[in-house]
């Protein structure tokens, strides 16, 4: 997959250099989104919790279209928030024809994560209930909040994304050269992936009436400090007169190691005017922190959520959810003992979001 990125990033190249000339200089313009959360948990721990929640990412960006027909842009997101480890959350630039398809280079997510399908939601928390720590304690499990085979994380890597076929189909492949060099810091670190390759084939159209949308992923990368890591990834959504009804499934192979485990998701959707309503489940194991002695980590997360369209830009969600976090469960699967360890809880989170 390697040689075909680099051949199609290639052509793409030799297109930019034959008496290429912009109509005019690029001009960034800025958009963004904002979200403000506010929740109340009750877990076993014997928390409960309200909490403030907030994201937000101003974004600047810009393209200008060459009169050979190809268009050059960029796109920087400058975090919002203070306490956010990183103040630049991405940063890249990207080259697109309609024949060709796109071409990205710089700190952005890959195909695993860009075209990939999963459960229908429209809650707070998310299908997966990856927030869920934002209102109470993981114990250490190590099981999967997500099924994205998208490891590559948004470490500086080379895109192609190709047009949609046929009205279609549509392909896609990233390399990260590591994932410990975001933002044009080298690798330093054995333990982070290396020579990281990801693929993914997507299906977006409608049949009889049905829109159907479904994808496959793969993803690649070498350890020096550990073992490597494979990932792999699958998920469909129909929908029809409103109702979208799917789910997605992925299996992290990484032997030996903590995270070696799998996931999937099931939920449905329905939105007609402003509202929407979800239901979704997601259950996630893994080896843990025993590795593969029999032992094994867990996560589930259920959330019956709405929302509802204010006006454009201005949404307003509700979801309650359930959410389960267990550290060796063979070991140990009520708590009783041994190295085992549970947390579960309701939550309860109201919030409004914007787009700009």
């Amino acid at each position: 997959m390697k040689k075909i990125l680099f051949g199609t990033t290639a052509l793409v190249a030799a297109g930019l250099v034959t008496s290429a000339h912009a109509a005019e200089k690029i001009k960034l313009g800025v958009s963004g989104y904002m979200w403000q959360e506010v929740g109340v948990a009750d877990s076993r721990a014997g928390q409960t919790t309200v909490n403030l929640v907030s994201n937000t990412e101003v974004h600047f960006k810009g393209s200008t279209t060459l009169d050979n027909g190809l268009t050059i842009g960029a796109d920087i997101q400058l975090e919002g928030n203070s306490q956010a480890a990183d103040q630049i959350d991405e940063s890249y630039a990207w080259i697109e024809s309609k024949t060709w398809g796109k071409v990205i280079l710089g700190t952005e997510n890959g195909v695993g994560d860009l075209i990939t399908t999963h459960a229908p939601g429209v809650g707070p928390m998310g299908i997966d209930g990856s927030n869920a720590t934002y209102w109470f304690t993981n114990t250490g499990s190590a099981a999967p909040t997500s099924i994205d085979a998208s490891d590559s994380g948004d470490n500086e890597k080379l895109t192609y994304i190709s047009p949609k076929l046929g009205g279609m189909f549509q392909a896609g492949v990233s390399y990260t050269p590591s994932t410990d060099a975001e933002d044009g810091k080298g690798p330093s670190a054995n333990t982070s992936l290396h020579n990281v390759v990801e693929g993914t084939l997507l299906l977006d159209t409608d049949i009889a009436g049905f829109g159907v949308r479904s994808s496959v992923s793969a993803l690649h990368g070498s350890n020096q400090g550990a073992n490597n890591r494979t990932v792999y990834s699958a998920g469909l959504n129909v929908s029809y007169a409103g109702f979208t009804v799917g789910g997605g499934w992925g299996r992290r192979i990484n032997k030996g190691a903590t995270t070696d485990g799998s996931a999937y998701n099931i939920g449905v959707s329905y939105a007609t005017g402003p509202y929407g309503l979800s239901l979704g489940y997601h259950n996630g194991t893994a080896n843990g922190s025993n590795g593969d002695n029999g032992s094994e980590d867990g996560f589930t997360a259920t959330e019956l959520a709405m929302s509802y369209k204010i006006s454009d830009g201005v949404d307003f969600k509700s979801g309650v959810s359930y959410v389960q976090f267990e550290q060796d469960v063979e070991t140990n699967p009520l708590n009783g003992g041994g190295n085992g360890y549970e947390n579960d809880g309701w939550i309860w989170i109201n919030g409004i979001y914007l787009s700009f």
